[in-house]
């Protein structure tokens, strides 16, 4: 029996309080009707993936199970959307959206004991001493080579040679969606001040993800897919925008 589905209530609540707050964008975009159709069938879809999602066992597993759980949101997001004739540019402009404000709703004080911890010096040592031995390591369907910096390019570093979040997508009907589900990092980065640079990912069909993380550094992300490309500099773009408006 899956872990989540002892949770199935908890995380279809979560669910719906970031529906609720995506609920003006869809209603904007596609009218009220077919506004409720879509967030009745992103929960129905994602009340189906449930039993699906991976858990890792081990406390050192709790961020990567967070990605996950993020990940099987996005793509119940992406089966609907698709379901109601989005391209996944379009799809991913919601869901990145919906990504931004559920972030914004976690407390600044979290936000800052997170960031101090992940870039406490403990960490520091513990990825150092990982580095230095070519430590490489597995949670579940997860591979992570851990990288010693230089003190320089990078803080924190780790390659992640296999990665349970694109495994998920491309099992459960999100291939073209994959490349997209990756850039969840701009807003989580932004967010948790990881500082975050990656250049390649294996749903661009490269040999690794390369994470590169440097406490305030601006998160700098791109992708090898085009259109991905594409859209994550007119995302960039219209927050810019937005901002200066």
């Amino acid at each position: 029996m899956s872990h989540y589905l002892s949770h199935q209530s908890e995380l279809l609540e979560n669910l719906r309080d970031t529906l609720k707050l995506m609920e003006s964008t869809l209603v904007e975009q596609f009218g009220d009707t077919t506004a409720q159709q879509i967030s009745d069938r992103v929960l129905s879809e994602f009340k189906a993936l449930i039993p699906e999602i991976p858990y890792i066992e081990g406390r050192r597993a709790k961020l990567l199970n967070f990605f996950l759980l993020v990940t099987a949101q996005e793509v119940a997001a992406f089966r609907a959307l698709e379901q109601f004739g989005q391209t996944p540019p379009q799809a991913w402009e919601l869901c990145h959206k919906a990504l931004r404000l559920s972030t914004q709703k976690i407390p600044k004080w979290k936000l800052w004991i997170l960031q101090k911890l992940m870039f406490s010096k403990p960490i520091h040592w513990l990825m150092e001493y990982r580095g230095k031995r070519g430590h490489t390591e597995k949670f579940g369907d997860f591979e992570i080579e851990y990288l010693s910096s230089d003190g320089e390019d990078f803080e924190l570093g780790v390659n992640y040679h296999k990665c349970a979040n694109y495994k998920f997508a491309m099992e459960h009907g999100a291939e073209a969606f994959a490349p997209y589900i990756c850039m969840s990092d701009v807003a989580l980065s932004d967010a948790f001040g990881w500082g975050l640079k990656r250049t390649q990912t294996l749903a661009d069909g490269c040999t690794h993800c390369d994470f590169r993380m440097r406490k305030g550094a601006p998160t700098q992300l791109s992708s090898r897919t085009p259109e991905v490309q594409q859209t994550i500099e007119k995302i960039a773009a219209n927050e810019h925008l937005e901002q200066t408006v």
